[in-house]
């Protein structure tokens, strides 16, 4: 008797389960018509919602369950003159619940599914591609289905060149479904004035003046080491001015200005 209760509660909630979830944007469905196989589609629903059904074209199915779904499409294959009558069967082959967001500088924004067997921050890097040329080396992770959401941030750059393999092993997050990866761009800088090739160069922690110099070329036959300056911003926004030396640390998004020789 304990076991045949068990059951039934079993059932019932997976019924209410059922009614109550939604479809929703990148969810995989597999609709079919009893009787008219030739109608059988498999389709993802679009990000506005859609699902395009053959003979009726696109129906707005985002937000709706799986049973509303099968009413709404039979009646407008009925409505349409298409069938006298209409048993329609959808069943979700893919849960958009069940992926991971790749976002930001990458090769393939977009979401990848769980069920594809990527399981790891890499394994969802690899499959959008890999961080593009303008991509940062330090990589952001959401995990949004805590509250708040909690942040893991990875260095690529530090991670493969100075960590253990140990190291590298802890840093490959196991993703879960929800987890929102953003690769932002580069941190950047500034080289103007009389620089061999005034310019935007890509930042790195720890550089100094002449480091930036050396990426702009160097200086110009009309340039001079003196009254070099850095044109930052404060705390508040504001761009200041400050005088520098070849040894002084740059900062991200920090202009270089190279003077020009009196005589």
């Amino acid at each position: 008797m304990k076991k045949l209760i068990v059951a039934l509660f079993l059932f019932f909630s997976t019924a209410v389960f059922a009614v109550d979830s939604v479809l929703d944007d990148g969810d995989m469905v597999r609709v079919s018509v009893y009787g008219n196989p030739d109608l059988m589609t498999e389709a993802k629903i679009s990000a506005s919602g859609m699902l395009s059904f053959p003979l009726i074209g696109e129906v707005k199915v985002g937000g709706l369950s799986a049973p509303e779904t099968e009413q709404l499409i039979a009646s407008r294959l009925v409505a349409e003159g298409f069938l006298k009558q209409a048993q329609v069967n959808v069943i979700v082959l893919q849960s958009s619940g069940q992926q991971v967001s790749v976002l930001g500088q990458v090769m393939k924004p977009g979401k990848y599914s769980i069920e594809s067997g990527a399981k790891s921050l890499f394994d969802f890097i690899a499959l959008s591609g890999g961080v593009s040329a303008k991509g940062s080396s330090v990589i952001t992770i959401l995990r949004m289905s805590e509250n708040p959401p909690k942040r893991f941030s990875v260095n690529i750059d530090q991670l493969y060149l100075k960590s253990s393999v140990d190291v590298v092993k802890r840093s490959n997050i196991k993703m879960i479904a929800g987890d929102i990866v953003y690769v932002p761009e580069a941190p950047v800088f500034y080289v103007f004035g009389e620089a061999n090739r005034p310019g935007v160069y890509r930042y790195k922690l720890g550089m100094t003046v002449a480091q930036s110099i050396s990426a702009g070329g160097g200086i110009s036959a009309r340039g001079t080491v003196r009254g070099i300056e850095i044109d930052r911003r404060n705390e508040e926004g504001k761009l200041v001015k400050l005088s520098a030396s070849l040894s002084s640390e740059i900062l991200a998004d920090d202009v270089i200005v190279i003077q020009e020789r009196l005589f």
